[in-house]
């Protein structure tokens, strides 16, 4: 069967937020292959507005939703507390899940979560959506190759003032409904991201604080990590800097990688810069595919590469992964237990706040969830 004759991914939205409205409904109607089917949030005219725009029929009532809106997948973009509710019972309907991130609240939450869409055989996958910048995948497959040879350190920095962020509700600066404020909104892709390219965590040790915001929550973050495979990391960020900062650097025995999101500032030329000490007819073609004079490349004897590849849409290319995985029954390329094991480290940084040291992981199975409070 050709592209052509197959039917559309009916997708139901389970929330009708800003994220929903500004991203999920918007790349829904960007793809021929998907098709808005219905829309659930608890306010009915959030629902509808998005019905309005991008087609679906709107709801007010989940089950509602999943029993009678056709549709054949969900993505569940609701308050963080909400995210456990909307999977199972989605799950529990036979329909596929896309769950914004964080997956939970706690690893309790998204133990259960993975474990109702395994015993119902359907798809569940987590929104990371920077695994999908072109420029992060270009770093993969240079790590994994052993291009940059053994990695020891990574460093990774997600700023970004609340006010940028045009969302109708504060609820992410509401602990109860959050779970936390900028480590498990921001900090969090860094955590996965970081978990990505270099593998496993081993340990975590936690400094978080409330600085500028005026909810009393973790504003300034700063996670010192250890991996499995011996590498350390630092991992940051912060919600009051007025100037987005974004910037990941890998580094090896044989070089260097830095990645940044866009050339938003001087610091940032490219989205992606390598150094190595190989000369030009050593390098891996998607390096050499960096648009250079040949005559350049004669005379290349190692140094920074800046790679600029195609833009595209992170959010494009993960609904397009969450329908072919649903659609052909492959498995979820950022599955639920990506989504378990970042949220070990958020909970795991709690502990380590709490106790004053490092903590170990994984998570005991019955390790506590002890959201800090904040002078």
């Amino acid at each position: 069967m050709s592209h052509q004759d197959t039917p559309a991914l009916r997708i139901g939205l389970v929330g009708g937020g800003a994220i929903m409205r500004l991203s999920h409904a918007p790349t829904i109607a960007r793809n021929p292959r998907t098709e808005l089917a219905a829309v659930f949030d608890v306010n009915l005219d959030n629902a509808s507005a998005i019905c309005d725009t991008f087609g679906g029929q709107a709801f007010d009532d989940l089950e509602e939703m999943l029993d009678k809106g056709g549709v054949d997948a969900v993505i569940v973009a609701t308050p963080n507390r909400f995210h456990e509710e909307g999977v199972v019972a989605a799950a529990r309907h036979g329909k596929h899940v896309f769950c914004e991130k964080p997956l939970s609240m706690d690893v309790a939450g998204s133990r259960r979560m993975i474990e109702a869409c395994e015993q119902a055989g359907v798809i569940l996958q987590v929104g990371f959506n920077q695994r999908f910048w072109s420029q992060v995948q270009i770093a993969k497959e240079l790590i994994d190759a052993g291009f940059i040879g053994k990695v020891h350190q990574i460093r990774s920095n997600y700023a970004e003032k609340a006010s940028a962020y045009p969302a109708a509700s504060r609820y992410r600066y509401d602990l109860a409904q959050s779970g936390g404020a900028t480590i498990i909104d921001l900090t969090i892709h860094r955590i996965d991201l970081a978990r990505h390219l270099v593998g496993d965590y081993a340990a975590v040790f936690a400094e978080l604080a409330h600085s500028e915001m005026q909810e009393k929550v973790d504003d300034n973050v700063w996670l010192l990590t250890r991996f499995e495979g011996g590498a350390r990391g630092c991992l940051s960020g912060n919600r009051y800097s007025p100037a987005i900062g974004d910037g990941t650097d890998i580094y090896g025995t044989e070089g260097t990688i830095h990645i940044a999101s866009e050339t938003i500032n001087p610091f940032n030329a490219v989205p992606l810069a390598v150094h190595t000490e190989k000369g030009a007819g050593d390098l891996p073609d998607v390096l050499r595919e960096a648009h250079y004079p040949d005559a350049w490349w004669e005379q290349f004897k190692g140094g920074w590469i800046s790679v600029k590849p195609p833009r595209r849409s992170p959010y494009d290319a993960q609904l397009e992964a969450f329908r072919r995985s649903a659609v052909e029954g492959r498995p979820a390329v950022v599955d639920g237990y990506d989504g378990l094991r970042a949220q070990e480290v958020v909970q795991a940084s709690y502990l380590s706040l709490d106790r004053g040291g490092w903590v170990d992981l994984p998570l005991d199975a019955d390790a506590p969830f002890l959201v800090p409070t904040y002078a």
